[in-house]
């Protein structure tokens, strides 16, 4: 919430006397302990875990519960836990009310060490509650020293000689091999019973772990990508189950992911072979223990796979499958010996992969199947989403199937358009598999995802149907945690739009798009931040994304070269080695909004002190763009604007780059001087905000203007005003003019209108519905006229294109699954539910609520869940009667900002309010601002 926006006429006032209170006390319970925010994790790699949990109330009526102190205890075995015992951590009383990571504190955990821990709390009434169940975390490898005696192993020798191992490019020139898809297999004897066992393994690009014939886990498209030579992830598996006394086969099936990819934009862009490193370590039920890593005696032979890029497909053929090649006593004489492989990074730089894995989170069946004339079937799924099909046949041995996934179909609709397809990377991602014939067989992609809602497929000697292909909607498997659903179909749909959107971009680190780039783009990232955090689990991923943006600081040798950069930039995409260049202002911005986000929404600040050097490199970089006039010489600009086209029609980005970019460094700034004192470094916190207001002073200075047809002033766009007023670079005294220097820009200049691209957009409609046009807000997110979201919709898309054109007159292009276009839904949270993070108090510990479209909306709901439980904000609004319902957390409290009409009583419950409050009027708007601790509430205000 930007204060600044905000004038406050404050009259202290007594609401309506009578009996109801808004505390009361009830009995506390702990549960969801969670360890670096995962439940009973098994792969911690930080030697200091923190530890969270969250409090219940026993009673559902109790009100305002909050935490006065708590216990930790930490043991070896559970039963010491259930003695009460912590061996290696009693925590004593603390008093405190933090319940979100706390750092352990007690003696040196080893490599494969399992923790038990419980915790109690005392409550606000100083009364203890009971111990909480036990949870657990585990230890991974901490010590580049555990690696000792494995290697990185693979496949040397190329045997593959079909005519389809071997793709062409879309321009002709040339055909190209990838990287051959190994098995890799060894086999071991366990000779006594198994209590516990692990795989530690990565294995680069990607990998799937076998054993003894079945294959280990749901991930896919594991280990996350990363800049290899920085960092490299390894996946940990309980594989006890798996295991048995006697023998055993160890299998691994390579892929070669990003880090194999040498085809798409630029053959540099590679870094090797596929190859795995991992180690087995086995716990006897005896107490023994023994260990098998990967090395040189183990055997490999080519896959069925014979073509696998990410961008470009995957070739399978069926023929050369070898059965039971991970069973114990396969035959493995004709297959050669592992070759050693040169480590993608040193042993230390080896990181346990702590973000969700990448998983198979849905399967959709056709809805529609369109014959061709060409003897094919254009498949139809419904939805555009990321990943691949699933196809059942019975064809004879050699029979090759075909299938060509698109985004949309072409005008005539028994066709394909693939010009939102393979142009970026260089050819069209296609799935090809040879039959071996003999009967049904099924078969999907291992090692290659892209975007798509059709298909078209070939060789089939009858009809598919939704028994012979499935879509499979492949993505990382974040929780989802926050919920928004209104009375207008229109912008609950549009909200449904940005999360599918976002779902189909998330692939170890957040994607421009899954199908033509697949590329972390930082200004994206930041772009979309917001709305992720309201409705997802998002830490632990942008975490492991804000390594990634660090990692790319000192990128390789030729990669260096290319960006010619000076320390703290990040280049334009992370990770990976295409980069592009070095990052303009506003793409590089990410690198200090994430972390800042990260610290709003969930109260974690050791992501910002962790990346605050470089950051503050960043600052001293930036500030070298600084010319004569005093303001950023630098920036990409507000990306795709309506009919904007940077070739074709620049004339569009009305905003010149230098004027978001310069508005981005002092938002910037703002964020690291507050961020500094918060790290304890307030002098130079105190020289940040010393620069911002120099930046402020000469922006007004240059690009302050009078608006066309107009006695108003704005900054020359929709979005150099809008950016300046929501990151408060506006004096409160010129705010009224510069609100209408806008409304005039919409209306007058642009027929009700916005003319913004996304940095501009994903505050446009918050910023009207704070400033009282909330009609305005819901007339523009509502109105099926281009350009807007509701004409995107009109269109029947259902994820948000890259590009705002006119589409129904024009055929579709570049990407049509963007997260960077919904950013601007976050406002269905922050302002229809209202619900605001706050510096002072972050991850929700103290936030606010104050919906708005309360006029225009009958109802709307809005929830998420914050560190301290689930949030709730559900109104219902009639022509007499406002009604509010309320969830707050325990060990959390809110201010609330009631929407109020002279004359009005307010009630919670049957019982009129009796606390103080203060009444706050905002142009046209009233609030009663209340302030209230945990629990339910169900306000109402009705005429007296």
């Amino acid at each position: 919430m930007n204060t600044s926006l905000c004038r406050h006429l404050a009259i202290a006032g007594v609401i309506c006397v009578a009996t109801a209170t808004l505390t009361s006390a009830g009995e506390v319970a702990v549960a969801e302990l969670r360890a670096e925010h995962l439940a009973d994790p098994i792969h911690l790699d930080t030697a200091a875990p923190r530890l969270s949990w969250k409090l219940k109330a026993t009673d559902p009526a109790a009100r305002s519960i909050r935490q006065n102190a708590y216990q930790i205890l930490v043991a070896s075995d559970a039963d010491r836990l259930d003695k009460d015992e912590g061996d290696l951590w009693d925590s004593g009383r603390v008093d405190s009310e933090q319940s979100i990571l706390v750092a352990y504190a007690g003696s040196k955990l080893n490599s494969r060490k399992k923790c038990f821990w419980k915790v109690r709390v005392w409550d606000q009434d100083d009364r203890p509650s009971a111990w909480s169940a036990i949870g657990s975390w585990e230890m991974a490898l901490l010590d580049a020293q555990d690696w000792a005696g494995s290697q990185w192993i693979g496949h040397d020798g190329d045997t593959r000689n079909s005519e389809h191992s071997a793709r062409s490019r879309l321009d002709g020139n040339g055909r190209f091999d990838s990287h051959p898809s190994p098995l890799l297999r060894k086999d071991v004897t366990l000779d006594k019973p198994v209590r516990s066992a692990r795989a530690y393994v990565s294995g680069v690009g990607y990998f799937e772990l076998y054993i003894n014939g079945s294959r280990i886990g749901e991930n896919v498209l594991d280990p996350g990508q990363t800049n290899y030579e920085k960092q490299t992830l390894y996946v940990t598996h309980d594989i006890t189950k798996h295991l048995r006394s006697g023998a055993n086969a160890l299998g691994f099936w390579l892929g070669n992911g990003f880090y194999g990819q040498n085809l798409a934009f630029d053959p540099a862009f590679g870094y090797g072979k596929p190859s795995v490193r991992a180690k087995f370590v086995i716990d006897y039920q005896d107490g023994s223990h023994a260990e098998f890593s990967t090395s040189t005696d183990w055997k490999t032979a080519q896959s069925p796979i014979i073509f696998d890029n990410v961008y470009w497909g995957e070739t399978y053929d069926a023929r050369l499958e070898q059965a039971s090649w991970s069973k114990p006593g396969f035959d493995d004489a004709a297959w050669q010996p592992a070759v050693a492989r040169t480590a993608p990074c040193t042993d230390d730089n080896l990181r346990s992969q702590l973000i969700p894995p990448i998983q198979v989170m849905q399967r959709l069946d056709p809805v529609n199947v369109i014959p061709t004339d060409r003897g094919s079937y254009i498949v139809d799924f419904g939805k555009n989403i990321s990943g691949w099909v699933r196809i059942t046949v019975n064809q004879q041995a050699g029979a090759l199937i075909k299938i060509v996934p698109a985004e949309v179909l072409g005008r005539d609709g028994k066709s394909l358009n693939m010009r939102t397809m393979g142009g970026a990377p260089g050819s069209n991602h296609e799935l090809w598999y040879i039959c071996k014939g003999g009967g049904q067989e099924s078969w999907s992609p291992r090692f290659a995802y892209t975007g798509f809602q059709f298909v078209e497929i070939s060789g089939l000697s009858q009809p598919p149907s939704k028994e012979s292909i499935q879509a499979h909607m492949v993505r990382s498997a974040i929780r989802r945690t926050g919920s928004f659903a209104c009375s207008d179909a229109i912008l609950t749909r549009e909200y449904q739009t940005s999360l599918l959107t976002l779902e189909n971009n998330w692939h170890s680190f957040p994607e421009d798009c899954p199908h033509r780039e697949k590329c972390g783009w930082l200004g994206d990232a930041h772009a979309a931040v917001d709305i992720s955090f309201y409705s997802y689990d998002m830490n632990r991923f942008l975490t492991k994304f804000m390594q990634d943006i660090e990692d790319s600081l000192q990128a390789n040798p030729r990669v260096r070269r290319v960006l010619k950069k000076g320390p703290g930039v990040p280049p334009m995409v992370a990770p990976g080695k295409r980069a592009n260049r070095a990052a303009n202002i506003d793409w590089a911005v990410a690198y200090v909004i994430l972390p800042w986000r990260i610290y709003l929404h969930t109260g974690d600040v050791d992501v910002f002190r962790r990346h605050y050097p470089n950051i503050k490199d960043f600052i001293t970089y930036f500030m070298s763009f600084k010319d004569e006039r005093g303001v950023i010489a630098d920036g990409l600009g507000d990306w795709c604007p309506p009919r904007w086209d940077r070739r074709l029609a620049p004339e569009f980005m009305e905003c010149h780059p230098h004027v978001s970019g310069t508005a981005f460094f002092y938002e910037a700034l703002q964020i690291t001087g507050k961020m500094a004192h918060r790290l304890g470094d307030s002098q130079y916190g105190d020289w940040c905000f010393t620069q911002a207001e120099e930046i402020n002073r000469a922006f007004h200075e240059t690009w302050l203007k009078p608006v066309d047809g107009s006695r108003h002033k704005h900054y020359g766009s929709q979005t150099a005003t809008i950016m300046a007023l929501r990151f408060g670079m506006t004096p409160d005294e010129q705010i009224a003019d510069r609100m209408a220097a806008l409304l005039h820009d919409i209306e007058e200049l642009h027929g009700g209108h916005h003319s913004c691209g996304i940095h501009g957009l994903r505050h446009f409609y918050t910023l009207l519905a704070e400033n009282n046009q909330e009609a305005l807000a819901y007339r523009m997110l509502t109105d099926a006229s281009f350009p807007g979201p509701a004409y995107i919709l009109s269109c029947g898309l259902s994820t948000w294109p890259e590009r705002q054109f006119e589409w129904q007159k024009q055929e579709y292009r570049n990407s049509l699954n963007h997260p960077m276009q919904g950013g601007f839904t976050a406002f269905m949270h922050e302002c229809v539910g209202g619900i605001q993070p706050t510096f002072e108090h972050p991850g929700y510990k103290h936030f606010i609520l104050k919906p708005h479209l309360t006029s225009e909306l009958a109802w709307a709901k809005a929830s998420m869940a914050s560190p301290y439980g689930a949030i709730r904000s559900d109104w219902k609004s009639g022509a007499e009667e406002f009604e509010w319902t309320v969830g707050i957390p325990p060990n959390s409290s809110a201010t609330l900002y009631f929407p109020y009409q002279e004359g009005q009583q307010l009630r919670e419950g049957d019982s009129p309010i009796e606390q103080r409050t203060r009444v706050i009027k905002e142009g046209g708007r009233v609030w009663l601002e209340l302030e209230v601790g945990s629990g339910l509430y169900r306000f109402s205000a009705d005429d007296v």
